[in-house]
């Protein structure tokens, strides 16, 4: 695509205070961001401390990515409400070349575990990397790097997978879905709002030898009436929320349900939405995954 083509989101950005930038991060993901950012408004740099801990600038600009066919008016009456009608909230246009992932020194392999490498297709094979997943670096999310991603395949490691049939809900890339398979799965089916999630799936899916096993749809595509032994959702909070009785219904009693993309903050409500669950917390910078079995 060309920046003469139509943008493919929309960024809405708000300038605050340090206190009030998680709120503002909670509505953008409630309303429906697909990618959330906080920079430093200022010039006042942030050294890390001996834990993690959310940015301490005095002010910051909070963005939300949206899909271009968002209401954007929306998200920006919201902020405006929660911020005050004098407040600093801009919009503008992100095209897909803005964000397209160039350049091969900037994706050398990614060790997730002693086991489990992230490489791109390029990357020549080497001896000491027990299993290299094969990501070829594009638009959809899931290229290894993110702490959300790599939650959610150390927690794909640690379960059996033999035969089991996997589903991965918001699979961008297929990297959850595929690890899957190359740790023993029997099938896995991933599901995704974006058809160029569903195509670079398959097309990575093929890259590792098992896009024969890989089903992809689109949600409404799926059948409601078939359950898997593993379901994986790493999407944001807000979506988890409003999926549970999706997520659920499509597990099997006794399945092993995966949450991913949660920031620590939401982890109660999401457990407690999951009660059920048992659901056991692994947390990774200011992320959260958690992990339970379906009674």
């Amino acid at each position: 695509m060309s920046s003469s083509d139509g943008p493919a989101w929309t960024r809405v950005s708000a300038t605050v205070e340090q206190h009030l930038a998680r709120r503002v991060e909670e509505v953008l993901d409630i309303l429906g961001a697909i990618a959330l950012t906080t920079t430093d408004a200022g010039d006042t740099p942030q050294f890390d401390g001996p834990t993690p801990d959310d940015p301490k600038w005095e002010e910051q600009v909070v963005s939300g990515l949206f899909e271009s066919e968002s209401d954007v008016d929306q998200v920006v009456a919201a902020l405006h409400l929660i911020l005050g009608a004098r407040a600093a909230i801009t919009t503008d246009p992100v095209h897909d070349q803005d964000w397209e992932l160039s350049g091969r020194q900037n994706f050398p392999p990614i060790q997730i575990s002693e086991r489990i490498w992230v490489c791109p297709p390029w990357e020549a094979m080497a001896e000491d990397r027990a299993m290299d997943i094969r990501i070829n670096p594009g638009l959809a999310f899931g290229t290894g790097t993110h702490a959300t991603t790599q939650l959610c395949l150390r927690a794909i490691e640690s379960i059996r997978l033999s035969g089991q049939a996997v589903l991965d809900w918001g699979c961008g890339s297929g990297i959850l879905a595929i690890a899957a398979l190359r740790l023993g799965a029997s099938t896995a089916t991933g599901v995704d709002l974006d058809p160029r999630a569903l195509t670079a799936s398959i097309d990575n899916a093929k890259l590792n030898g098992v896009a024969d096993q890989l089903a992809v749809c689109a949600p409404d595509e799926l059948d409601p009436g078939h359950r898997y032994d593993v379901v994986i959702a790493n999407i944001l909070a807000g979506t988890i929320l409003e999926l549970a009785e999706s997520l659920e219904s499509a597990l099997t009693p006794g399945g092993t349900l995966i949450l991913s993309g949660i920031l620590a903050p939401q982890a109660d409500r999401v457990c407690a939405a999951f009660a059920q669950y048992n659901l056991t917390a692994f947390s990774q910078e200011e992320w959260v995954a958690l992990v339970g079995q379906r009674p």
